[in-house]
């Protein structure tokens, strides 16, 4: 029995050391960012303008495109994403959703940059890795793509094709595409996070409705591996009146909604990545018969690609709802389609998420947003232009302030903290702001500082140097010229150039004394005026000089000057400025 006992002992140590080292196929989940939004935006529609009485709050002296006015829209919803679409390069290189642009995709990632939203660039190809030659043509492609924008804003997420299809179900191969084009991302150097998208999003035969609706749809996501764990997993997700239609109710739709949330979070234990959906809604509304007649939806809302129907409205809405109560993070979503092509009646640019259109009739936890209020004094404006605006919690915020012709920035006033009086201000959006730019007339004020003599001794009959200082007190740079006189008559001018706020500069004038009769003389010193210049008290200075006769001659230009001031140095004839020369400021006259 002993023996016995502890064989079995034996047994069932070895059964757990066998166990134990069995691999634990779920992985942990790197924890990733929150990202909520809107698809749709075409690349081309930053530069189309639906509305031309909207300035941009990005681009200085434009009107706010179609997709900046999404944008904007998006953020006062309390998301936070934007997903910015263009037609295949490989494949369809002009096709609907526009022909790549590098410049169009600056000016979007601007976009989402200054409103602090995630900007998921969309490849939105099909086919583009179903052979060897166009997957190399869509890698090189991306190539260039990421050299240009791999050092760019942080929150770009990278979606290399939109629904990966004609693989014959490969899944493994399209894993290895993915792969490649992972690797050749992270030798450039980018850092951005990348989906990779399930085969079943555009169709598969791994479930009965082609749709990654079944517990096999999990199959459907590519293996993928990244040394930054940067990777979001994603299954485009519709209820389309086309497949479903046999079974069009409410009931269908909430399990629906429910198998498309046990995909997406088996994926996630499969693969260790979490999941971005970057495209879901409501879906077609028609369904065609074998004849050509096409059939809308009995219960049919509204038409066009943002159009719906009762009962696909009811499978978003249980949808969002899933993803919105997963616990421990919200599953990311970005529904589709918000942008100016829809032809939905009454959806203007914004498709889906115009008003009483369905994107706005669904519910989710709004993420923190807050308002900038931007007011100005008179004398000036500021970009953005006056008004209030939404950013998401975090963005830094640039505000300019645009002084009017003759006025200046004095400062900004703020309803929590001190700001600098910098024309450029950047504000990090961590609470609700209210700011006002102060602006005041600029001063414009030079001066006349000081005069004086060279020397201390004056030899009459000789060129005698005098040192004038002049100063720029007002608020500006100014040019001006400094005029010297001699008993009222103008004797030499200099131009002062672009002498600095606060700065002075010394500059020297020759009196010419030959010629002149002994006596007093005025010299005076006139700095300006400059245009808009309006004190004038300090503009010139005075300097009373006695000029002296030569010692030992009959000639009436050097005889003695009887003023009690003078001090005689001798046989020489030299003679110190008088005692009593007056250094006075008078008004120019």
């Amino acid at each position: 029995m002993i023996v016995r006992a502890s064989s079995s002992f034996a047994l069932i140590l070895l059964a757990l050391v066998v166990l134990a080292s069995i691999p634990n196929q779920t992985h942990s989940v790197p924890e990733s960012p929150t990202v909520l939004g809107w698809g749709g935006s075409r690349l081309v529609e930053n530069t189309l303008y639906s509305n031309t009485t909207i300035p941009s709050i990005i681009f200085p002296f434009e009107n706010a495109s179609d997709q900046e006015v999404l944008a904007r829209r998006i953020v006062e919803m309390g998301l936070n994403a934007m997903r910015i679409s263009f037609a295949p390069y490989c494949t369809d290189t002009y096709g609907f959703m526009s022909p790549y642009n590098s410049t169009r995709l600056g000016r979007a990632i601007r976009i989402g940059e200054t409103l602090g939203v995630w900007t998921i660039i969309d490849y939105h190809g099909y086919e583009d890795v179903s052979n060897s030659t166009v997957a190399g043509c869509w890698l090189s492609f991306w190539r260039t793509v990421l050299t240009d924008f791999s050092s760019s804003y942080e929150r770009i997420i990278w979606e290399p094709l939109n629904e990966p299809t004609n693989l014959n179900g490969n899944v493994t191969l399209l894993g290895q595409h993915y792969q490649n084009w992972i690797n050749q991302a992270r030798a450039i150097g980018d850092t951005h996070w990348i989906v990779v998208q399930n085969l079943c999003s555009f169709g598969c035969n791994l479930c009965p409705s082609g749709n990654g609706d079944c517990p096999a749809a999990v199959n459907g996501y590519p293996r993928v591996t990244d040394p930054l764990g940067r990777v979001f997993i994603s299954l485009h997700t519709y209820m389309p009146y086309d497949v479903y239609y046999n079974s069009w109710n409410n009931t269908a739709a909430e399990d629906l909604a429910r198998n498309y949330y046990d995909t997406m979070t088996n994926g996630t234990s499969l693969t260790g990545f979490p999941v971005l959906n970057t495209e879901g809604g409501p879906g077609p509304t028609q369904r065609t018969l074998v004849n050509g007649t096409k059939i809308n939806c009995p219960d049919l809302v509204t038409t066009g690609a943002a159009g719906y129907c009762a009962t696909n409205f009811h499978f978003i809405k249980t949808l969002t709802g899933l993803l919105e109560m997963h616990m421990p993070q919200t599953i990311n979503w970005v529904w589709w389609p918000a942008g100016d092509w829809s032809a939905t009646p009454a959806a203007t640019q914004l498709g889906a998420v115009s008003p009483s259109a369905w994107g706005r009739l669904i519910a989710w936890q709004p993420l923190p947003v807050y308002t900038l209020s931007i007011s100005s004094t008179s004398g000036g404006t500021t970009f953005p232009e006056v008004g209030n605006y939404t950013y998401v919690s975090g963005t830094d915020v640039n505000v300019s302030a645009v002084p009017g012709n003759g006025y200046k920035l004095s400062g900004w006033h703020d309803n929590a903290i001190s700001l600098p009086a910098t024309d450029n201000l950047e504000l990090a959006m961590n609470a609700a702001q209210n700011i006002v730019a102060v602006f005041s007339p600029i001063i414009h004020d030079v001066a006349a500082e000081n005069i004086s003599l060279a020397d201390s001794i004056i030899t009459p009959g000789r060129p005698t140097t005098v040192v004038v200082t002049v100063g720029n007190l007002g608020d500006v740079s100014e040019t001006f010229n400094v005029t010297f006189h001699s008993d009222n008559a103008s004797v030499a001018s200099q131009l002062v150039q672009n002498l600095g706020i606060g700065n002075s500069v010394t500059i020297s004038f020759v009196w010419e004394t030959t010629g002149l009769r002994p006596g007093t003389y005025l010299l005076e010193v006139v700095a300006g005026p400059v245009p808009g210049e309006t004190d004038l008290a300090n503009n010139n200075l005075t300097l009373a000089v006695n000029l002296p006769s030569h010692s030992g001659t009959d000639d009436p230009a050097a005889s003695t000057a009887s003023l009690g001031s003078a001090v005689y140095m001798g046989m020489a004839g030299f003679v110190a400025v008088m005692l009593g020369a007056a250094l006075v400021r008078r008004r120019l006259r």
